[in-house]
């Protein structure tokens, strides 16, 4: 499967000491989202499929890595391959503490994590249009 972003480019990028367990399908689940995002752009490839061009290249690696933190930092299980499991809650009790959410709030905040699931987060998509990625229309010829 191709991949626009290493796991040690995973560390990188978020300063961490060590490559996550969850780092691969992470990575892959992203570099899904990127390739179905940029399925519409016209780009030279090398024999692995990656772009030739270095800014395209750079682009979708970091629209990838991108991807990836936000999918790790929602806690959404790249795993499960899009399907979403129920976990944001109303209200939390800790230590005699209370704490609650309007109802507004914890839908939003399950629409975020279901679109970030299905589809690139904005960041990502801005990375890939400063490159000239990510087009919304076919190329029309003649």
């Amino acid at each position: 499967m191709l991949t626009y972003a290493t796991a040690d480019d995973y560390k990188e990028w978020n300063d961490l000491e060590a490559v996550p367990a969850n780092a691969t399908a992470l990575l892959r689940s992203a570099s899904l989202a990127v390739r179905e995002a940029t399925s519409l752009d016209v780009y030279t490839t090398d024999d692995t499929g990656l772009p030739t061009d270095a800014d395209k290249l750079q682009a979708m690696r970091d629209a990838t890595l991108i991807q990836a933190t936000a999918l790790n930092a929602l806690k959404i299980d790249a795993a499960l391959g899009g399907v979403i499991t129920p976990s944001t809650t109303t209200s939390k009790s800790i230590n005699g503490a209370s704490l609650s959410y309007s109802a507004a709030e914890v839908q939003a905040a399950a629409t975020g994590k279901a679109q970030a699931a299905q589809a690139l987060v904005s960041a990502a998509v801005q990375a890939l249009r400063l490159a000239g990625l990510a087009s919304n229309e076919p190329w029309r010829v003649g």
